[in-house]
């Protein structure tokens, strides 16, 4: 029985009309963010944080989906560092994450030169081989080249493996008029839309066609990162955060995967659901930082009009140390910085207490009782438009 008897949902088609309202609305509110996304700088240690922490999340999400048990830290030591020092007997752990993150890493450098890679059988067994370098396995199993055996994941069985060839033909033709739709598209809507459901739906193929001994999935979901990548809408900082969501909802994960074979919309709305809720805790991530670069303005702007002395000066920097919304005492804030630490040092012991009521007086920050302060950051609520209480 060939593949279009056993896998009728292996038919790389796919009905935009079946897909419903709030979806539609979950594409454009992804759209939004992504563009917002891209609109917002940052300081670039906070930007250079902000990649590497979900470049981790994507990297371990990828990996822990397979089995991979590194912990989060452990994984953010390998993105920042290159390495975890682990154990000889966890090695290959780690080199399933190094494995992962250079194959991320070269796309993103790729982009970075102007290159655009199209999806073909040969960059399909490049990205496998990368995956699976390295990393013990059955005999059968042969790293960047086709399966040679029948394979199956749970109740899956996946096609013969005469016909990967021949499927894996159908998908990168598929795919590649997908992506030539996508750039003709007049409007950035339509390009949004064709690139999110391409990356989606190409990971889906990955998954049932089962090209290889090992690896599909984490193969399925770098092409997934790379269309994201490439479609020049959505930002490098947020192409991972499908994987991640995968991760966080597993079980969700493989009960949408089997609907898919029944329901290709319930895959793609599961996922478009995930991205959006994925997008919306790196907003709130930016806007947090956003919302500290103008503290610090305002801060600098209170003191503009202030004589420049030792004390003020201090002071600035207290105003600009104290952390949001944690009450602090004169005796905590000699110690929230080493350079705070040896200002303080070179003052009285009422000194603290006399800043923190200086601070009050400017509308920096707020007493709470005998000897406790907070930051007044609410103060820049002020500057943001009033929404109706819901």
């Amino acid at each position: 029985m060939n593949a279009a008897a056993s896998h009728p949902f292996i038919s790389f088609t796919f009905d935009t009309s079946r897909l419903d309202s709030r979806t539609w609305l979950l594409l454009g509110e992804a759209m939004s963010k992504c563009q917002h996304l891209t609109g917002s700088p940052l300081k670039p240690a906070a930007a250079g944080e902000l990649a590497s922490v979900y470049l981790a999340r994507g990297v371990q999400a990828t990996t822990a989906i397979e089995g991979n048990t590194l912990s989060d830290e452990e994984v953010k030591k390998i993105v920042d560092v290159g390495k975890a020092d682990l154990p000889e007997s966890r090695s290959y752990l780690e080199r399933e994450v190094q494995n992962v993150l250079g194959a991320i890493r070269d796309l993103d450098e790729a982009l970075r030169s102007g290159e655009r890679a199209p999806v073909t059988a040969d960059l399909l067994r490049e990205l496998n081989l990368k995956v699976l370098q390295g990393i013990p396995d059955k005999p059968e199993v042969i790293p960047g080249e086709f399966r040679q055996h029948d394979v199956g994941v749970g109740n899956y069985k996946a096609p013969h493996w005469s016909e990967v060839p021949g499927l894996v033909r159908q998908f990168t033709d598929w795919l590649a008029r997908m992506r030539e739709t996508a750039t003709h598209a007049a409007k950035l809507e339509d390009k949004f839309v064709v690139a999110v459901l391409s990356a989606v739906l190409a990971h889906l193929y990955i998954a049932w066609i089962h090209p290889f001994g090992n690896g599909n999935g984490r193969t399925a979901r770098l092409v997934e990162v790379q269309i994201l990548s490439e479609s020049g809408i959505v930002p490098l900082v947020a192409t991972n955060l499908l994987s991640d969501h995968y991760n966080k909802t597993r079980n969700a994960y493989y009960l949408a995967l089997d609907e898919a074979q029944r329901d290709v919309g319930a895959f793609v709305s599961y996922a478009v659901q995930g991205f959006v809720d994925e997008l919306r805790d790196q907003i709130a991530v930016v806007q947090a930082q956003g919302l500290l670069v103008h503290w610090e303005s305002y801060v600098y702007e209170t003191f503009r009009s202030k004589p420049s002395t030792t004390a003020r000066d201090r002071q600035r920097l207290l105003a600009l140390t104290l952390p949001a919304g944690r009450i602090v005492s004169p005796d905590d804030i000699v110690v929230l910085t080493p350079e705070l630490a040896k200002r303080y040092a070179q003052t009285g012991e009422r000194t603290p207490a006399r800043d923190l009521n200086d601070l009050v007086k400017m509308d920096l920050a707020t007493k709470i009782g005998r000897r406790k302060y907070k930051a007044r950051r609410e103060a820049i609520s002020a500057f943001l438009p009033p929404v109706a209480p819901l």
